[in-house]
């Protein structure tokens, strides 16, 4: 006799950088496991690839999780782990003024949100007509990074959608690695900047949790950034 067929319940949400809704399911023991086994060997890559694996096998609706921007890919997950293994997470806060009490904090998943700047321009200009049009980086630009260092060039190399002066146009599809990199070194120091200040200002994962120390009754905030900072 054949065994049951075990009915997974499906969820949606809409994608915050495009407001595109996507059916999602929870996580499933074969899934956790892998994660978990990923966990244990304290390999950073192998823990993101297997986390971006489980977020692929739990999206029912047809999208890449590795070509989206980070931030959607992060409340992606947000969202299927609330799903998963519960909607709360329980956070134990050290007090700043004594570094000694410990709050005991519930926070739930569902409460936490993508903050989307309004005045973020993908549209760099350096000089009238001479600029560089650059798009959000995806999970693929943080992976097999060795330093902050190359990280911050890589996630510019991956983002740099097209280069234009005057009337000429260069898409990135038509750049080949060795000339990007010659690019992005010959950028000035002021022009480097103009460009982090779009990822300074990009979407993230953001939540600000209030507690205060119950001795000496003093209050704080605490700012939770990104998917890291949850965990």
């Amino acid at each position: 006799m054949a065994l049951p067929i075990n009915e997974v319940p499906k969820y949606t949400c809409k994608l915050p950088s495009t407001g595109e809704t996507i059916t999602y399911r929870p996580f499933l023991v074969k899934e956790e496991k892998v994660m978990l086994m990923a966990l244990e060997s304290e390999n950073e890559d192998e823990i993101a690839q297997a986390v971006a694996d489980t977020v692929q096998s739990c999206i029912v609706t047809d999208i890449d999780v590795q070509k989206i921007p980070i931030f959607d890919f992060e409340y992606l997950y947000l969202k299927i782990r609330s799903k998963s293994v519960g909607e709360t997470i329980k956070l134990r806060l050290k007090c700043p003024d004594d570094e000694k009490e410990i709050v005991e904090y519930e926070l739930n998943l569902e409460d936490v949100r993508v903050e989307v700047p309004t005045d973020n321009n993908s549209n760099i200009e350096f000089e009238k007509g001479y600029g560089v049009v650059l798009q959000y980086p995806t999970i693929i630009s943080f992976s097999n990074i060795k330093s902050n260092t190359e990280l911050s060039f890589k996630i510019l190399k991956e983002s740099i959608k097209s280069i234009y002066k005057g009337d000429e146009i260069y898409d990135r599809n038509n750049i080949n690695e060795d000339e990007l990199d010659e690019y992005i070194g010959s950028l000035t120091q002021k022009q480097y900047k103009q460009l982090q200040t779009f990822f300074d200002k990009m979407p993230r994962i953001r939540h600000k949790i209030n507690y205060e120390n119950p001795k000496s009754g003093k209050k704080f905030t605490l700012t939770l950034n990104g998917t890291n900072d949850f965990f």
